[in-house]
């Protein structure tokens, strides 16, 4: 099962805070629910720990994407919660949706303006310390990076298909337009639309119920962590 398979031995030099899509999206891309093409994909996700997902892999028509952006911001958080959240964390992976190589990454930590001290909760849930943002350049800098590496990376070509993953539509549908709004800064087109991996889970979920019906729930297979 899913659960029982190892991330790719190249993912552990990622953020954390990546992990969890990037194992998600290679499970979707493994069983078809991501369309793409079948043997190459099948032998590269087979020799970094998938075997068992790959035994039941056939061809699949060519991926509608050419790359997959894989991004999990970190934010400022409290208990209450703050707010405004700022983004602390601006991980992004490039992953390849027809060779499943991992292409390119940027990654930058985010100076937050409104609450610039971070709170011991949010280190602890986060994993991220003071000195990390401390002098770390602003959202708006940050944002020109990204359009800088996204263009150095050919993802702005309009012949380049690309589309961002999430776990979840708090990134993306949530988090950078409402700090945007609150600093007056526009998001980009390639921000506004996105893959929400639990919906997928969800999908995969419901249609395997369908299939097996209560025996699945009384296994406890529920087929993520």
């Amino acid at each position: 099962m899913f659960n029982d398979s190892p991330l790719p031995y190249w993912s552990r030099r990622f953020p954390p805070s990546l992990r969890p899509g990037l194992r998600l999206l290679l499970f979707f891309l493994s069983v078809g629910i991501l369309k793409k093409s079948g043997s190459t994909t099948s032998r590269k996700l087979a020799s970094h720990g998938f075997g068992a997902s790959m035994a039941a892999m056939s061809s699949f028509p060519p991926q509608r994407y050419h790359y997959f952006l894989v991004l999990d911001f970190e934010a400022t958080c409290d208990k209450p919660q703050l707010h405004p959240q700022e983004i602390i964390e601006f991980p992004i992976l490039k992953l390849n949706g027809r060779t499943m190589e991992i292409e390119s990454t940027f990654h930058m930590y985010v100076q937050p303006v409104v609450h610039p001290q971070l709170t011991p909760f949010c280190t602890e849930l986060t994993g991220i310390i003071q000195g990390m943002v401390d002098g770390q350049p602003s959202l708006q800098q940050v944002l020109e990076r990204v359009d800088e590496w996204m263009a150095k990376e050919g993802l702005l070509d309009p012949s380049v298909k690309s589309i961002f993953v999430t776990c979840g539509d708090w990134d993306l549908k949530v988090m950078l337009p409402g700090q945007c709004q609150y600093l007056g800064l526009p998001v980009a087109d390639y921000f506004k639309q996105w893959i929400n991996l639990k919906k997928l889970q969800i999908r995969v979920f419901y249609l395997k119920f369908r299939r097996e019906g209560k025996s699945i729930v009384k296994r406890g297979d529920f087929l993520f962590a």
